[in-house]
């Protein structure tokens, strides 16, 4: 919070509201709804969890997996096969349990006809969508090439310079 959003709290406040931020709202529907409100809660997150979940995985197994990027420390054949197999298993499964459970809400919702049809009409493209960007993001090629050790050339630099240059910052109290 402090770095990304630069408020400046004690740490003690800081964490009171991160963990207030997370845990209050399940806390509102735990109250309100009950035992059945929390399980659909933990219900409604998974799906929301499992939309994002491909494009955290496949860009994780396509990195590790890139001599490119990873150089000689990349997957070894095996770890790469097997990793991808599970992978679009677990993507297999979501984008089933996704679609599943839309279909199965449509089909057994108390909505008007022309509200199923609208909710059709906005939400299958937008799953078409979806699937289709999780294939690009699994067949697109990658452009940034790793750099070896060998490649890099560091410049030398006046280390008292780099020393007189913390004059010129204007927070010198956020230096470490």
């Amino acid at each position: 919070m402090q770095g990304f959003l630069d408020i400046n709290v004690k740490q003690w406040l800081r964490n009171l509201m991160t963990r207030s931020i997370a845990i209050v709202p399940s806390l509102v529907v735990a109250i309100i709804g009950g035992s059945s409100g929390a399980g659909r809660l933990i219900i409604m997150a998974s799906m929301i969890l499992s939309f994002e979940l491909p494009f955290a995985l496949i860009p994780l197994l396509k990195f590790s997996s890139s001599s490119n990027k990873m150089g000689e420390n990349k997957n070894s054949i095996y770890i790469i096969g097997f990793s991808w197999i599970l992978g679009f298993i677990v993507i297999g499964i979501n984008i089933y349990f996704l679609s599943s459970k839309l279909v199965g809400w449509i089909l057994h919702n108390s909505l008007p006809i022309y509200a199923n049809v609208l909710i059709c009409i906005i939400v299958v493209p937008l799953m078409l969508l979806y699937i289709s960007a999780v294939i690009y993001l699994t067949f697109r090629k990658d452009t940034v090439k790793f750099a070896s050790r060998g490649e890099l050339q560091v410049p030398e630099t006046d280390k008292s310079k780099v020393a007189n240059d913390s004059d010129n910052v204007e927070h010198k109290d956020q230096l470490v």
